[in-house]
């Protein structure tokens, strides 16, 4: 769960992997979900696509998870995908996407149920959606510096903020539509902004078509 002790200066997040920040054109990220590991490894099954020279199938078999927890104890959710063979690149990005968001928002939804939602009120958090959007574009396009597009702020600001309008796990966000709020911090808000563009290059392919969920 993140805390008001997680803060740190928006411009010293490049390169950390576990921090809180506030940007003026995301809102809240997270690095740890921003972290692009995870995605990374969806990517790479999907991109080797594995069949046999005598497999006639139309689909080749993927499992990707998002786990919490520490070296003793993890859980999570894990869900298993059958992918269309010899797709473009394009279209393995689309698909890509979907099963990163499908699986996110499983995981949202399994720390808002009980017995998670009783220790942790994590789920669906207000940064969550957005880091984790954030992860899987630098998987996707590890040159584009994405942290910097989000215009990060100082910790001073970040404190503000989380001081006037409270906790990130207070504020629940479904979407990928960030919350935004007044800098320096006034009267009004959180509103609802539009993710930069760079954000927002790759869309998410239809269940059904190019993939679906492994029987």
């Amino acid at each position: 769960m993140t805390s008001r002790s997680d803060i740190i200066d928006g411009n010293q997040a490049s390169g950390r992997k576990y921090g809180l920040i506030y940007t003026r054109k995301c809102g809240w990220v997270d690095l740890g979900h921003a972290n692009p590991d995870g995605a990374k490894r969806l990517w790479r099954n999907i991109l080797n696509q594995k069949s046999g020279e005598n497999d006639k199938t139309e689909f080749y078999n993927i499992k990707y998870k998002q786990m919490m927890g520490n070296k003793s104890i993890k859980v999570g959710i894990q869900k298993e995908y059958n992918i269309k063979k010899n797709i473009n690149m394009d279209e393995k990005k689309s698909v890509a996407l979907s099963i990163f968001l499908d699986v996110s928002h499983a995981f949202e939804s399994m720390q808002s149920e009980w017995p998670f939602s009783w220790a942790t009120n994590s789920g669906y958090s207000a940064e969550d959606l957005i880091s984790n959007l954030i992860g899987f574009y630098r998987a996707i396009n590890p040159n584009v510096p994405y942290l910097k597009i989000c215009q990060p702020v100082s910790k001073e600001i970040a404190l503000q903020i989380w001081d006037r309008y409270g906790a990130v796990g207070t504020n629940k966000n479904r979407t990928l539509t960030p919350f935004l709020y007044p800098i320096p911090p006034a009267q009004g808000g959180p509103m609802c902004g539009i993710l930069p563009p760079a954000l927002n290059t790759i869309k998410p392919a239809t269940l059904g078509i190019l993939f679906k969920e492994a029987s």
